[in-house]
C-alpha cells in the first residue's frame, strides 16, 4: 500500500484529498473511496491492500476478494 501526502484530490469522488493509491490501478483515493482487503500468505503473514471499488471487485486484480462474473 502506498500512502499519499494529500496533495492530490481523490480521482473517484474528486472532492477530498487523497490518502492512498489504489493497489490495482494506482489512482489516488480518499478515506471514503478506498476499500481495504487483506492478503494472507505464509505462516501468519498478512499484507494490507487498498483498492478503488472497480479494482476491489475485479478477480484478476484482487483474487482474494474480487467478484466473479
Amino acid at each position: 500500500m502506498i500512502v499519499t501526502d494529500g496533495k492530490e484530490i481523490c480521482q473517484r469522488c474528486r472532492r477530498k484529498p487523497s490518502v492512498v493509491l489504489c493497489d490495482g490501478c494506482s489512482i489516488p483515493l480518499c478515506v471514503d473511496c478506498r476499500k481495504f482487503d487483506m492478503w494472507g500468505y505464509g505462516c501468519g503473514h498478512v499484507d494490507t491492500k487498498a483498492f478503488c471499488l472497480s479494482c476491489a471487485d475485479d478477480e484478476k486484480i484482487n483474487p482474494y476478494g474480487g467478484k466473479m462474473d
